[in-house]
């Protein structure tokens, strides 16, 4: 989407999944390198549709000459501890790319990627579909830098 197009996800809530994909197997590549990512979601439809987006930027493999092996919906194993989580991204804007880090506590990893995604249309007015998470990490409370996580430890 363009810049200005308006891609909101209500209120839906954000889950995460691991999908596990390929290129459709040809006389050329028969036995082709299985790949496999994190997508956060509000349901499968959109984490295939941001796991194709990906496979086509990162692996040069088009929606139509791939296959889709396996979506996995993963569940936080213990959401009653709050945790600290680093959220590593990049982000489209007027300028150009920008990559950023973001720190936020919640009790799952996918509150602290909604966290993440409201934080981003307030402050820089950016949209869901311009957002790509790089990498997702739990932080122990020493490690946190941003004065708005360290007030509550």
């Amino acid at each position: 989407g363009s810049l200005g197009s308006c891609n909101t996800l209500g209120n839906m809530p954000m889950k995460q999944y691991v999908i596990a994909g390929r290129e459709a197997p040809s006389e050329k590549t028969p036995c082709p390198t299985i790949f496999k990512s994190t997508i956060f979601a509000p349901n499968s439809v959109t984490a295939k549709q941001r796991f194709f987006r990906m496979m086509k930027l990162q692996n040069k493999v088009k929606k139509r000459s791939a296959q889709i092996l396996q979506v996995e919906s993963i569940v936080e194993k213990n959401p009653n501890l709050v945790k600290n989580f680093a959220i590593f991204l990049r982000f489209r804007c007027k300028t150009g790319i920008m990559n950023a880090t973001k720190e936020f506590r919640d009790v799952t990893l996918c509150g602290a990627v909604q966290q993440m995604y409201d934080d981003m249309a307030a402050r820089h007015r950016i949209t869901y579909d311009l957002i790509d998470i790089i990498a997702t990490s739990r932080l122990i409370a020493s490690d946190c830098k941003r004065e708005n996580t360290t007030q509550f430890h």
